[in-house]
């Protein structure tokens, strides 16, 4: 697999209290050939209730900074999956896993 092809999304969304939905990317380098599966199990054993976390504790882009409060709003985990496109975050997947070792 090419080092593009590599590249790991982590897709997220903000779910508002009128249950509108916003929804987020991140593209992270791969660069230890992380595989999703192993990815997945580390966030999802982390969050709250297997699907939940704070995104300035992860360490994730705050998506509706109108509505947004910090000490009660959640967001959503939905998925890794491998992307040919450019990465927007300069971290490797490794060190963003990291912030929910600690979580």
């Amino acid at each position: 697999m090419s080092a593009l092809k590599n590249n790991l999304m982590f897709e997220y969304l903000y779910r508002d209290p009128g249950n509108y939905k916003t929804f987020g990317q991140i593209i992270f380098t791969n660069k230890e050939n992380v595989r999703i599966e192993e990815a997945t199990l580390i966030i999802v054993n982390r969050l709250i209730d297997k699907e939940y976390f704070y995104p300035l504790d992860a360490g994730v882009p705050i998506l509706c900074e109108d509505n947004f409060n910090a000490e009660t709003d959640w967001y959503e985990f939905i998925k890794f999956s491998h992307t040919p496109a450019k990465i927007n975050d300069t971290r490797d997947v490794r060190t963003f896993l990291s912030n929910f070792e600690t979580y």
